[in-house]
């Protein structure tokens, strides 16, 4: 194909430059210098292409007699009767799945700079994008699920007049036309329904079922209704004006929607997915559409969500760091897009944080030194060794406590807070080489110190022991007794409302009791440090009563 395309580009310059001395080009067509032996029949065959056009040349030049034309006389040949010559659609950009088939079926490999001709067909899948560049600077993008034929793409020779016209079987297509300044130029999307030509503009077509709806963002736009057997309706739809054609008329054209407020927070993207907060009082659905050029041509994602009340988030779930534009627009209750606007922002989400692990909201320790040691934990990102941990008394960060970066490798640090209200997050640090990049903090948790419970105190008795602790309104106690440090085997395990407790006094020997408490909110504490305390041996009578000597009990220091 490219060599055919190199052969007419070739016939062409050949044909300007053989002609070049006794040719000029006017607005309305070539004027040529005769030359010798030259009649009005090898003329017309020379610039029309055909030897039957010699009649109207005469007519317009007043020339009656075809052999008898002096040297040197300007003839002028008008625009309508040149030559037409192919034209072609340069490939600007694309993403995604797209076809492209010839008028003959055959597949066309989709690369950047190709050029595709009249009859070509291109169809973009699911998320896909092209946009195309004719010869005169003029665009045309084509969004996803969008089917578009190129019928008709001419330029009439030494004029250049550009002749475009696109078939939108499916979907829609965007056009930024170049002025057409020359009277038999035109630019035309022709769909089932209905025939927009332009003469210089921006706007957009869309066919929906059985609906096709226009949409002028600069210039004038004639829309016609296609499938009239009599006279077709018209409109003339002006910048800032939509109108649809259904059922066998087209609409008077209507304000289109002004653009939707991005609210804040759209700027610096540090989550996925992507969010777009969008907000139209009158907009019954938005459109979002993601490229990574100002001007909207390299387009990479698009987003359509219904709106509720007037606001809506447009939601991407992935997208590689780096800098973007979104192009946000307001759709109305009928479907026609309105006005949009464009704006800059970064996606700045990886590497990402790491999901905290321990401790939860609230964290009951001992206090050492006036302070409590708290242990944050994390989990292990693959590809990720160091992390950044912070903790401030304010969600906003301003107040930090803590800033440090754990030692490499780790996936926990001790910090020691004293009681109080705190947040804490994490991020990730990637290190590629001599260079580091820290990702975004996760979502900052709260953190609730508190002081753990003292050790219970004990009040051994002839045939009780009587415990005892500090306590907060509103808690209740689990209250553990064993004979060995590690409590592995309970010899008391007692539920209580009250911050005391009674047991039966047990065999003479050393024991351990702890306690912990139970908060009104459900928050279990830690259990306190194990209090050590030791059953002296009492003697009894035969009678299992207590020896006594003096009013006091007999027996052995265990």
């Amino acid at each position: 194909m490219l060599r055919t395309i190199a052969s007419a580009f070739l016939l062409i310059a050949i044909t300007s430059s053989a002609y070049a001395d006794n040719i000029s080009v006017t607005r309305d067509g070539v004027i040529y210098s005769v030359s010798q032996h030259e009649t009005l029949s090898s003329i017309s065959q020379k610039f029309t292409g055909h030897v039957k056009n010699w009649r109207t040349i005469g007519q317009t030049n007043q020339i009656e007699n075809d052999r008898a034309i002096p040297i040197g006389r300007k003839v002028l040949i008008p625009t309508r009767l040149l030559t037409p010559v192919s034209a072609f659609a340069r490939i600007k950009s694309f993403f995604g799945d797209v076809v492209i088939r010839g008028h003959d079926g055959s597949a066309i490999e989709a690369k950047i700079d190709a050029l595709l001709k009249e009859g070509d067909t291109l169809t973009t899948m699911a998320n896909s994008f092209i946009s195309l560049m004719l010869d005169d600077g003029t665009q045309f993008t084509l969004p996803p699920n969008s089917v578009v034929n190129l019928r008709l793409l001419r330029a009439t020779q030494y004029v250049e007049t550009p002749r475009t016209q696109l078939y939108l079987q499916k979907g829609r297509v965007e056009s930024h036309v170049t002025p057409l300044n020359k009277p038999d130029s035109k630019y035309e999307v022709i769909s089932p329904l209905a025939v927009s030509g332009v003469r210089g503009t921006d706007f957009r077509v869309n066919v929906d079922d059985q609906r096709v709806l226009n949409e002028v963002l600069e210039g004038k736009v004639a829309v016609a209704q296609n499938t009239a057997v009599n006279k077709p309706s018209k409109q003339l739809v002006a910048a800032g004006y939509g109108t649809v054609v259904e059922n066998g008329r087209v609409s008077k054209p209507v304000n289109l929607l002004k653009a939707p407020l991005l609210l804040d927070g759209y700027q610096q993207q540090t989550r996925l997915p992507i969010q777009f907060p969008l907000s139209h009082a009158d907009a019954s659905a938005f459109r979002v559409v993601i490229s990574t050029d100002a001007a909207g041509r390299n387009n990479i994602a698009e987003i359509s969500v219904r709106s509720s009340q007037g606001k809506a988030v447009a939601k991407l779930e992935n997208l590689e760091d780096g800098a973007y534009f979104v192009r946000a627009s307001a759709l109305d209750a009928v479907g026609l897009e309105g006005v949009s606007t464009i704006q800059a922002f970064r996606v700045d989400a990886r590497p990402f944080p790491p999901f905290l692990l321990q401790p939860g909201t609230k964290f009951q320790g001992q206090v050492q030194n006036k302070k409590i040691p708290v242990t944050m934990k994390w989990s292990l990102a693959e590809g990720i060794r160091d992390y950044r941990v912070q903790v401030a008394s304010d969600a906003a960060f301003k107040t930090l406590i803590f800033d440090q970066t754990a030692e490499t490798g780790q996936d926990q640090m001790i910090v020691s807070l004293a009681s109080g209200n705190y947040y804490w997050r994490v991020a990730s640090i990637l290190q590629s080489g001599s260079t580091s990049k820290q990702g975004p903090f996760g979502d900052a948790k709260p953190l609730a110190v508190v002081a753990g419970l003292d050790a219970p105190s004990a009040s051994i008795g002839q045939k009780e022991i009587q415990f005892s602790w500090s306590a907060a309104p509103g808690q209740h106690f689990t209250f553990q007794v064993a004979d060995t440090p590690e409590f592995k085997t309970l010899l008391n395990n007692i539920e209580s409302a009250k911050a005391e407790v009674a047991i039966p006094r047990p065999e003479a020997g050393v024991y351990y009791a702890r306690v912990r408490s139970t908060d009104s909110d459900g928050f279990v504490g830690a259990f306190s440090p194990a209090q050590k305390f030791s059953v002296p041996l009492q003697w009894r009578t035969e009678y299992d009563a207590t020896l006594e000597s003096q009013g006091q009990p007999l027996g052995t220091s265990y």
